[in-house]
């Protein structure tokens, strides 16, 4: 049986000084033994559905799964789904980049009265506005898609009323998001603009060591857990702003609701994070890289694609195996390791960035040696990104919500999640 394996996991490496345009949304993959990239990602989705029910059942399993309850009866396919969250919620969402006190910067979101943003634009954001500044000159940039848009707005006055949040102490619950390596802040922002509608505020740290400019400079670094030191800063400087008047947070902040989450080695960030800090009450893991997981009681979820061949899915199996109870396991069908972020849907107005690299595929030099690797969730067959944002966004919101204490009770966090979106299964796992 072929495998595909990763060692690093890289969400997005773009254009070097002395390239004309090259561009990276995986590391290269080791692979051994040949075969076409379909049949590599059957046998690695076969493979997933056998360690997943060996782990989480600790019995023999069919080579058929169909997502449930693991642990705790048959799946019942006519089990509703609350999908509350999926849709957003009673605010909109505001977004501001702001510098730490050791220079670093943070992107941060944040609820906003719907008044306030009436008649305003969205926010759109340019990913080369993270390059180092080194590359900010550099005249290559000028053709390279990089656009997003967003659902959130720049530099509005957040939201004064907080009743609408469900919190108790009558704030806004705080959460830290970390990025994948090598990629930036503002990679997910499709699933932070919709978690600040719900109330939540975000503050999402650059990890300097293992940003666009670490991966591109060839910096990247992991001694001392940088990563960690940077959440724990970011969460300092919230701390600081929820007692300055001038700050847009003044007043707003319950920090005893903190919770975390991060996609790729940020996923494994936030695993780490919820071991090693007190502050944090829950936290979840999108296609998370390595982490140490918690030793005492924490609920956690995580969830990757069956399809991914970046992060493999035996070592995310691993991870969740060794995570205390209670936790969620959701495993996508047919999906690729950036469905999670906004990387597939990165533009210029009318050229995507993975087009533009899958056209180069099989070239020469850099472009078209990083070209091979942009099909990882952004083309056919993998399920389109966008379709699934919606089970993103409900598992997230509602994992956040009840664990740190906003919900009572999980709303939609059940069986019923696994056929709840048209076009979109996936195999829902949990133990209490």
């Amino acid at each position: 049986m072929n495998r595909t394996t990763v060692r690093r996991v890289e969400s997005m490496a773009v254009v070097s000084p002395s390239m004309s345009v090259t561009a990276s949304i995986h590391p290269p993959r080791v692979t051994t033994g040949a075969g076409p990239v379909n049949s590599r990602r059957a046998r690695a989705r076969w493979l997933g559905a056998v360690l997943i029910c060996l782990a989480l059942t600790g019995a023999g399993c069919s080579s058929q799964t169909t997502g449930g309850n693991a642990g705790n009866g048959p799946h019942n396919p006519s089990t509703p789904a609350n999908t509350v969250y999926s849709k957003a919620g009673p605010y909109a969402a505001g977004t501001a980049r702001v510098t730490l006190p050791d220079g670093d910067l943070a992107q941060i979101w944040y609820p906003v009265d719907p008044s306030a943003v009436e008649g305003k634009s969205k926010y759109t954001y340019r990913v080369r506005s993270w390059f180092p500044a080194v590359l900010a000159s550099n005249p290559a940039l000028a053709s390279l898609p990089d656009s997003v848009p967003t659902d959130s707005y720049e530099n509005v006055p957040a939201a004064t009323d907080t009743a609408a949040t469900g919190d108790p102490n009558k704030a806004f619950p705080v959460l830290l998001f970390s990025h994948g390596n090598g990629s930036y802040p503002e990679q997910s922002s499709f699933l932070a603009d919709h978690l600040a509608t719900w109330g939540f505020v975000i503050a999402a740290p650059d990890h300097r060591s293992r940003d666009l400019g670490a991966v591109l400079s060839n910096t990247v670094t992991t001694v001392g857990g940088p990563d960690l030191v940077d959440m724990d800063n970011t969460l300092s400087f919230l701390h600081v702003e929820n007692k300055n008047p001038s700050s847009v947070l003044y007043g707003r902040l319950d920090f005893s609701k903190v919770g975390v989450f991060g996609h790729s080695a940020g996923g494994g960030t936030a695993v780490t994070m919820a071991a090693s800090n007190s502050a944090i009450r829950t936290y979840v893991a999108l296609a998370p890289g390595a982490g140490v997981p918690p030793t005492t009681a924490k609920p956690g979820l995580v969830m990757y694609g069956a399809s991914d061949t970046v992060v493999d899915p035996s070592n995310v199996q691993q991870l969740y195996s060794g995570l205390p109870v209670p936790k969620r396991l959701i495993v996508i069908t047919g999906a690729g390791h950036n469905v999670f972020d906004d990387i597939c849907g990165i533009h210029n107005g009318s050229q995507r960035l993975v087009d533009l690299l899958k056209s180069s595929a099989g070239s020469s030099g850099p472009l078209g040696q990083v070209a091979s690797l942009a099909d990882d969730g952004c083309f056919p067959p993998d399920v389109s990104p966008s379709s699934v944002w919606p089970l993103i966004d409900q598992a997230v919101t509602a994992q956040l919500r009840y664990g740190l204490g906003i919900d009572n009770a999980p709303r939609g966090l059940d069986p019923g999640l696994d056929h709840a979106y048209p076009g979109v299964s996936a195999d829902y796992y949990q133990k209490p």
